[in-house]
């Protein structure tokens, strides 16, 4: 092993500190315990949502994703036959991502971010990206927030309900309200898409001969099976479950079974939820350069470093995944950010190997999830497992589909066959098409 290579072993970091199918098992195990409603770190969470609706959409919705960070909020059209059309598309701080709000603050200017839209369409489709159990009648009940979000009040609290709430306060009409998970809400858009492409149908079954959406068409060709991934700010994974007839949010971020290195146990410690979302503390974009700020500080508490570049990197108070990602593809270059940390070419060899251990971590990690999930398919050579994928950290990040392919295809249980689509911001379209659902 090289330095790199030798520090990350030592600490936990490097991703041959996993055995691939041994969590493969115990993320199923998970699954499985989730799903029977034992006490599991995956709460395998209901959507009542199928992937396709029966009849061919047709008029406008409100279509909002709560996020991360952001909040975002557009009108989508749908004429029979034809691609959705996204207009008065705009982006907004989410509520309680700049410090605790409470919760009629939080839906009131939710509600507020929507009420210009309400001349286009009396329905919302509405993408919550947080922890919420989703109820028969569509609405969701939150379980909590992550992502460093904090909304002081929410628990057990009703979206939709709020929301027409927040409405009724500002003299607006309640609106129908379908709710759903991030994960569910990317896989539905690309599948309606991709099946609106290839003409009308009218099949709500993903086990058939259509192909995804429901729909029938040229080179639309069947899947054994349909799962929504999730790598972005946070993670998630959906799935849809032929036995319950409806997609099933994992809440895979929130998975306890992987080890903790030092590293990810401070960062747990210091977080504002302590022991939940682990997985996710470990490998998301909203954590990513925690993580490698920390793993950098311990190789320079460590000496790895000359005294000079171990000074800068102690007094580091943050490090953004995009600056990794640029020093990256500059082949650790020195001209950037985390370069001018370095004292030469050795110095930022070792931070390169360093961040590439961590990048390698958490595709495996995820690779290990999604194989867990890809047992629930009945996928065969001739109808693979539909995979799409979105989020900034899986489309940007430094060879990251490469690796997490790697994994996958290496590992993937009984080598099921699959096909992975990069969804192109199919979020707001999926939570529009959800309200015809």
């Amino acid at each position: 092993m090289n330095v790199a290579d030798s520090f990350l072993y030592e600490y936990g970091l490097h991703e041959s500190c996993y055995d691939f199918d041994a969590h493969v098992k115990d993320f199923i195990s998970e699954m499985e315990g989730g799903l029977s409603g034992k006490e599991s770190s995956l709460l395998m969470l209901p959507s009542y949502l199928g992937i396709a609706p029966e009849e061919p959409p047709d008029g406008n919705v409100i279509a909002v994703d709560a996020g991360g960070t952001n909040l975002r909020v557009a009108v989508v059209g749908f004429t029979p036959g034809a691609a959705p059309v996204v207009s008065r598309h705009e982006k907004y701080r989410l509520p309680g991502s700049d410090g605790a709000v409470g919760k009629g603050e939080f839906f009131s200017q939710i509600a507020g971010y929507i009420s210009d839209r309400r001349e286009a369409a009396d329905k919302v489709g509405f993408c919550f990206s947080f922890p919420s159990e989703i109820c028969a009648d569509r609405d969701g009940k939150i379980i909590g927030f992550n992502k460093e979000v904090k909304v002081d009040g929410s628990a057990g609290a009703c979206i939709g309900a709020e929301l027409n709430a927040a409405f009724s306060r500002a003299g607006k009409p309640a609106a129908s309200i379908t709710v759903l998970n991030d994960s569910a809400a990317v896989l539905i858009g690309a599948a309606f898409e991709r099946g609106a492409q290839g003409g009308p149908g009218g099949s709500n079954s993903p086990g058939g001969s259509v192909g995804p959406g429901g729909q029938s068409g040229p080179g639309a060709p069947g899947y054994g099976g349909y799962i929504g991934l999730i790598y972005g700010t946070g993670v998630n994974i959906c799935y849809y479950d032929t036995e319950k007839g409806m997609l099933i949010n994992t809440e895979a971020g929130g998975y306890s079974g992987f080890r903790q290195s030092e590293c990810d146990a401070r960062i747990d410690a210091e977080s504002d939820n302590p022991g939940d979302h682990r997985f996710e503390k470990m490998v998301s974009g909203a954590y990513f350069g925690t993580v490698a700020l920390e793993a950098l500080k311990a190789a320079a508490k460590r000496g790895l470093f000359p005294a000079a570049a171990c000074g800068k990197i102690l007094a580091l108070t943050r490090l953004d995944a995009v600056s990794i990602d640029e020093f990256m593809r500059k082949g650790a270059g020195l001209d950037t950010y985390i370069g001018q940390l370095c004292d030469g070419d050795e110095d930022a060899a070792l931070v390169y190997g360093i961040f590439d251990g961590i990048y390698e971590r958490a595709a495996k990690l995820l690779a290990i999830a999604v194989t867990a999930v890809l047992g629930r398919c009945s996928a065969t050579p001739e109808r693979p497992g539909f995979i799409v994928a979105e989020g900034s950290a899986f489309s940007k990040g430094y060879l990251f589909r490469e690796r997490f392919e790697r994994h996958l295809m290496a590992h993937a249980e009984g080598g099921k066959p699959y096909e992975l689509a990069l969804a192109d911001d199919h979020v707001l379209i999926g939570a529009a098409a959800s309200a015809f659902l």
